[in-house]
């Protein structure tokens, strides 16, 4: 294995100092539905995250995800201060990633410097986005994946569809507003609630991709000169619920070469048709595999935790020789009883568990993390993660569970 320094790791900051040499990283995402959210988008740029549980705002959290791997070649802000305990964290058990250089945005002077987000802000200027918003919108919505040149689903229209149909929102986020209709009244149903609750009067309709083999989230950073750096793939599970799968792991990255293979001619004219249209920066896409060959099913214009992931993967693989990694969300009964419990499980040289978010949490407050487990082979993986749970918290949700089949037979289908 070869010795990793800070100098030789690819880090957010590093792909994007090659484009931008003077910006800051701001991951946060703004809201249309949630008014409690540090940015809100309700005149223009909206993004169709209704939710009816709206609660408190967790976004710092999402965006406290970039931090590990955000390096030292640019500044990342974020709305609130990470806990001291999880810095020391990523400085013990990720000693060969640069640590970040952490801002608070209301304290922080950007000056003339540009903003790498991840979705165009209403309550930035023009000038102050590092990719024009107006081309970022354009280019992240759902109706612009048929011209890109890849082999996706049929779209189809409202005044002429066939059943069943995938019905989608054109800006969604988290697998808010995306419904399978079997029926006419399943679709009718559909129509109505992305009208009405999340405001989106144009939805993307489109066949279903029936007996899924395989689904692949491919990461990518797309240079100014449409050069492309390949991240990887995060296989994503398909064919079965999470219920009755149990967990999958996300990445093996013994598997990256031929994935890369199995992908690339789906992904290079996605690149080629983004950088004609001027975007730039960090991109996902989303394929489904199955007897009939692949589609595009998605194109996500930002970082999300698979970038984070396959940015942390490749170095713990040639360092530790953890290869097989899984991410998941757990709900701590405390921080500090959390991060003990992974200091032992690193100690024991079994694997590698990296906290990616946190925050202090109680039992009237309670505060959800993201972890990523690494181990030798899926059992281990398994194995640790059951071992975190039971000793420190329960398990929410594995982040590699959320996939195109989910509620095939429910009418309502989440992706991420």
């Amino acid at each position: 294995m070869n010795a990793l320094t800070n100098n030789n790791v690819v880090t957010l900051g590093s792909l994007l100092a090659q484009d931008l040499p003077q910006a800051y990283i701001l991951p946060e995402r703004p809201s249309t539905f949630n008014h409690k959210a540090s940015f809100v988008n309700s005149r223009s740029y909206l993004i169709h995250d209704y939710s009816p549980n709206m609660t408190a705002d967790h976004r710092y959290l999402k965006a406290m995800r970039a931090c590990p791997v955000a390096g030292n070649d640019l500044p990342i802000l974020l709305t609130c201060a990470v806990h001291p305990l999880i810095t020391e964290h990523w400085s013990k058990w990720l000693p060969f990633f640069p640590r970040p250089e952490i801002r608070i945005f209301e304290n922080e002077d950007t000056g003339k410097r540009p903003l790498v987000v991840n979705f165009p802000f209403q309550s930035f200027p023009a000038e102050k986005h590092a990719v024009d918003p107006d081309i970022h919108y354009i280019l992240s919505s759902k109706t612009r994946i048929p011209e890109m040149g890849a082999p996706c689903p049929r779209y189809m229209s409202r005044d002429n569809y066939t059943l069943p149909c995938m019905i989608k929102t054109t800006q969604g986020v988290g697998g808010r507003g995306v419904f399978l209709a079997r029926s006419k009244d399943q679709a009718l149903e559909a129509f109505h609630e992305l009208k009405t609750n999340f405001h989106c009067h144009e939805p993307v309709i489109t066949e279903v991709v029936e007996n899924v083999s395989d689904f692949l989230n491919v990461q990518l950073y797309l240079f100014q000169n449409g050069d492309v750096h390949w991240l990887g793939v995060r296989r994503k599970m398909a064919g079965k619920s999470f219920c009755e799968h149990g967990l999958v792991p996300d990445v093996d990255w013994n598997e990256q070469e031929d994935l890369k293979k199995l992908a690339w001619d789906v992904v290079k004219p996605v690149m080629k048709y983004l950088n004609k249209h001027g975007y730039f920066g960090f991109t996902g896409v989303e394929i489904l595999i199955n007897n009939r060959g692949k589609f595009l099913i998605d194109v996500n214009l930002k970082t999300s935790d698979s970038t984070y992931l396959l940015l942390l993967a490749p170095h713990i693989a040639e360092t530790l020789n953890f290869p097989v990694s899984m991410v998941s969300d757990l709900l701590p009964t405390s921080i500090d009883a959390m991060l003990e419990e992974i200091d032992k499980l690193n100690c024991e040289d079994e694997g590698r568990v990296i906290v990616l978010s946190g925050d202090v949490t109680s039992f009237t407050k309670p505060i959800k993390s993201c972890i990523v487990v690494f181990a030798k082979d899926k059992d281990t993986v398994f194995l640790l993660h059951r071992r975190l749970i039971r000793s420190c918290a329960s398990l929410i949700c594995n982040g590699a569970g959320d996939h195109h089949q989910n509620l095939f037979s429910n009418g309502r289908v989440l992706l991420k």
